[in-house]
């Protein structure tokens, strides 16, 4: 997601549009957005009573959007990242995966394309928080072009509960189309309750060797125990 987006979108959360102006309570005259402190004169702040008020207009030009006014309508047009971030939400819910076994197999294709936002598409909720800072530090790319994970033959799948599968496989690490070794992973696939369907989604990663194919976010070696 684009960075100017997710501040936007900070910024939306936090204050509500009424007519043209965003007003907000607020105790202090300070403006931070994602931890940078802008001056109050960027945004027109203004302070009345306790309440502070803050230029809807001056909000979204800070963000290279624009806000025009007419026939008793507010209008405003954000740039191409707003576009993009729908974009990316639409091909995270294409991805989504019906089986457990259809969420291992695309993590594995994005491990083998070193695609980050592959393999994070099929995350859980709760591994995507854990690790997404490490997928935006690398700039969604991971992984080493050699040796990388070849073609993965056969998925064990062992039901562990009703909502949990735990799938075990090995894979070739190949480097200039010669297989010089073997790894191995177990992977723990959770079923995400929502409505109105349900989704399987990887909740943990475990390999014989993290570090077989270079950076693997999320992984941890097999056998230890998940901090």
């Amino acid at each position: 997601m684009s960075k100017k987006w997710k501040v936007f979108t900070a910024v939306c959360a936090g204050f509500m549009i009424i007519s043209s102006t965003v007003i907000a309570a607020a105790s202090g005259t300070r403006i931070f957005i994602n931890d940078v402190e802008f001056s109050g004169s960027a945004f027109n702040l203004n302070k009345d009573k306790g309440i502070v008020m803050v230029s809807l207009k001056s909000i979204v030009e800070q963000f290279q959007g624009n806000v025009t006014y007419k026939d008793n309508s507010i209008y405003v047009t954000m740039p191409e990242s707003s576009n993009l971030s729908l974009q990316v939400k639409s091909l995270e819910n294409a991805l989504e995966a019906g089986s457990p076994e259809e969420a291992v197999q695309t993590w594995i294709r994005g491990v083998q394309k070193r695609s980050g936002a592959m393999q994070y598409a099929v995350l859980s909720p709760a591994l995507r928080q854990e690790n997404k800072q490490e997928f935006e530090d690398n700039f969604w790319v991971t992984g080493a072009s050699s040796p990388h994970m070849g073609k993965v033959e056969q998925l064990h799948s062992k039901e562990l509960t009703p909502d949990k599968v735990q799938i075990s496989f090995d894979y070739p690490l190949v480097v200039m189309n010669e297989t010089i070794g073997t790894g191995s992973a177990s992977i723990t696939v959770d079923k995400i309750k929502r409505e109105p369907f349900d989704y399987w989604a990887i909740s943990s990663i475990a390999l014989k060797d993290p570090g077989d194919t270079g950076n693997m976010i999320g992984a941890i070696k097999l056998g230890n125990p998940k901090k």
